[in-house]
């Protein structure tokens, strides 16, 4: 991946973040840097054993495969990811035959994966389900999930849709954060930065869980807090309340009254894509540490 820093330069990167992240409690479970040099198939992999085995992992179209799905299942991690027909007749014939759900077989990874993984040359079955957008666009999502009954195929959309709250998590992380600003030049001191973003914004998340909801616990809330406000507004106290600082500790709670009434409607099924264009990647020098 690059990253343009000025008109017509580019800058590779020098690490990639890895993180798993929950939805819903907005929280990052795990979180690791790794080389640029390495992939996302074997990220993940390495994190498998941050995970539990009642899990489902929810996946974007860089993580397709049959050795992915043979590692997943192998590892008794239940899995939904997005795929497309590119690749794999079985998605393809499936795309065409406009059927709603099918089981099918995949082949069974290639040997040398096998040996890199420490995997079982098998066969991996699992449920093929199709998906449309309120838009008309169709998406085509596979799971080990293979009980039609326990797990209906209309549940799936709304399930794959929760994986844009961790598109907005690393948005967050990234720039309301300033990730790329780091405090020194040496690999700790990016790992302690990342670290301690990471946690930052696990505090604000539990924080805003804690402010009152105006809805009725028997109905689906209507909004969510402003997150960016939110970070804002507890960003400057956050440290002073874990030293125990009298004026931050007593700042919180007044922060936390305006951060539970500035909130963000929920609009189901809303679709905003966003024109292309360069993010802004400044050099180190101009960044501002926070």
């Amino acid at each position: 991946m690059c990253v343009s820093t000025r008109r017509g330069a580019e800058l590779d990167a020098d690490h990639y973040a890895f993180a798993l992240y929950l939805p819903g409690a907005e929280l990052t479970l795990h979180a690791t840097l790794h080389p640029a040099d390495g992939s996302e198939r074997q990220m993940l992999f390495e994190s498998l054993d941050a995970t539990e085995p009642d899990d489902l992992l929810v996946l974007d179209r860089g993580l397709i495969g049959n050795t992915m799905a043979a590692i997943l299942a192998q590892a008794q991690r239940a899995f939904c990811m997005r795929v497309d027909a590119s690749g794999w007749a079985c998605v393809k014939a499936f795309l065409r035959s406009g059927e709603a759900q099918r089981i099918v077989t995949l082949a069974a990874p290639h040997a040398a994966d096998a040996i890199t993984y420490e995997l079982r040359r098998e066969t991996t079955t699992v449920r093929l389900i199709r998906d449309v957008t309120p838009t008309g666009s169709v998406r085509i999502l596979m799971t080990s999930l293979l009980d039609e009954v326990r797990y209906p195929a209309i549940e799936f959309g709304a399930l794959y849709h929760c994986r844009w709250r961790v598109e907005e998590a690393f948005k967050r992380i990234k720039h309301r954060l300033r990730l790329e600003a780091v405090t020194g030049l040496t690999h700790l001191a990016l790992q302690q930065d990342f670290a301690a973003k990471i946690v930052a914004d696990n505090l604000h998340a539990l924080l805003i869980a804690d402010t009152p909801v105006d809805d009725t616990p028997s109905t689906e809330p209507s909004s969510r807090p402003n997150r960016t406000y939110a970070i804002g507004a507890l960003h400057p106290m956050l440290v002073g309340c874990l030293l125990c600082v009298s004026a931050c500790r007593d700042a919180l709670t007044a922060a936390l009254n305006v951060i539970a009434r500035t909130r963000c409607r929920i609009q189901p099924g809303r679709s905003y894509p966003r024109p292309p264009r360069n993010k802004p990647h400044t050099y180190s020098a101009y960044k501002l540490c926070s």
